[in-house]
């Protein structure tokens, strides 16, 4: 039998690899199944085939999605390599709160199965269900995910081990893990690496700035300092667009992607950091990019939600900006929208962004 072909412990019941895949034909057939639980089951089928790898899509965030090919036998590496820097054991449990069309939340299953984890699922939406009855020891959540059930007050405590990703940790949410004991960390991979590939630990002793190579892994950069990866359980070497500034062996700290990168009158300026002193500063979340502009060929733009700002006006906010952005990061205009457009995964799409802004010129 294929060494993928594996049973699972779903909610306190395990079923044998027959079992699981007859009982999941049966939760896409019935009615009352919901349509997130009918995709987790879907890709269980598709996990259990014959074949030896699935197709994995991008998040089209920052380009159009592309297709990736992944092999099984590298999702279970990777899975397997998780639960031992987790120090997860059979038995535990895991809790599944992310939708099944990314890799995140496809690996979550296939740790559970690799690992022997006992998998709990919940709809996957801005503010997940937590069961206080439930004690969780591993969660993978994206950061509005935990921003917004820590404003609902939310107790984080039946998580034992919190892993964030896909999306940048703004200071502020950082600042607030502090004060729960679940202990939380921050992610580094892509769909091409089958999930994360470096950690790094936002709260409690060991806290660090710095990104980690997981086991396996070995990290260098291009001419562009954009992260190269190694691991041993990929085909190749990943080549990111994710700018990097190593601290040292395999640990790095994250800058922004080489594709946001804006050229304005040949200073250039990364978005991210941008964003992140305006959180820092304002407690306001946004979203810088360039559009074109005759004289810089591209201009600094900052756009936020009508909902972050309160009453606060577009040229109000500008001017605040100014004041705490040094100078070359000034914006030329702040935009307002209803609502920044996000993927399933609750990412921001800068690329629609993009297209609505330049759609108003």
């Amino acid at each position: 039998m294929e060494p993928w072909k594996l049973g699972l412990t779903l909610h306190n019941n395990y079923y044998s690899y027959k079992e699981l895949l007859e009982y999941s034909g049966e939760r896409i057939v019935s009615s009352d199944t919901h349509p997130w639980e009918k995709e987790i089951f879907r890709f269980i089928i598709t996990w259990l085939s014959n074949s030896d790898h699935i197709i994995q899509y991008s998040s089209g965030t920052t380009g159009r999605p592309k297709e990736i090919k992944l092999s099984k036998m590298a999702m279970i590496k990777s899975a397997l390599n998780t639960c031992s820097f987790f120090n997860l054991h059979k038995g535990d449990s895991a809790l599944l709160c992310m939708p099944t069309d990314y890799i995140a939340g496809k690996m979550m299953i296939v740790r559970s199965m690799a690992g022997g984890l006992n998998l709990f699922i919940t709809e996957p939406r801005s503010v997940p269900e937590i069961r206080v009855s439930e004690k969780i020891d591993f969660c993978a959540m994206v950061p509005l995910q935990v921003t917004n059930l820590m404003l609902c007050s939310t107790d984080l405590s039946p998580v034992k081990k919190l892993l964030i990703g896909g999306a940048e940790i703004s200071r502020e949410l950082e600042k607030r893990l502090q004060e729960t004991d679940t202990l939380a960390f921050a992610s580094y991979g892509m769909a091409e690496t089958c999930s994360h590939v470096a950690i790094r630990k936002l709260n409690g002793s060991g806290q660090h700035p710095d990104y980690i190579a997981l086991p396996d892994i070995s990290l260098s950069a291009d001419e562009r300092s954009c992260l190269l990866i190694h691991a041993s359980y990929l085909p190749a070497p990943v080549i990111s667009n994710d700018m990097v500034s190593f601290t040292g062996n395999n640990r790095f700290r994250w800058i922004g992607r080489f594709d946001n990168l804006i050229n304005s009158g040949g200073i250039k300026i990364v978005p991210e950091e941008v964003e992140a002193l305006v959180m820092e500063k304002e407690s306001i979340e946004c979203v810088a990019m360039g559009i074109p502009d005759k004289k810089l060929g591209n201009k600094l733009v900052i756009v936020v939600e009508d909902t972050s700002t309160t009453t606060d006006s577009a040229d109000t906010l500008k001017t605040r900006f100014a004041g705490i952005l040094p100078r070359r990061w000034k914006p030329k205009e702040v935009i307002s929208v209803p609502h920044f457009p996000r993927n399933d995964a609750l990412k921001i799409d800068r690329r629609k962004l993009a297209e609505i802004i330049l759609n108003c010129y």
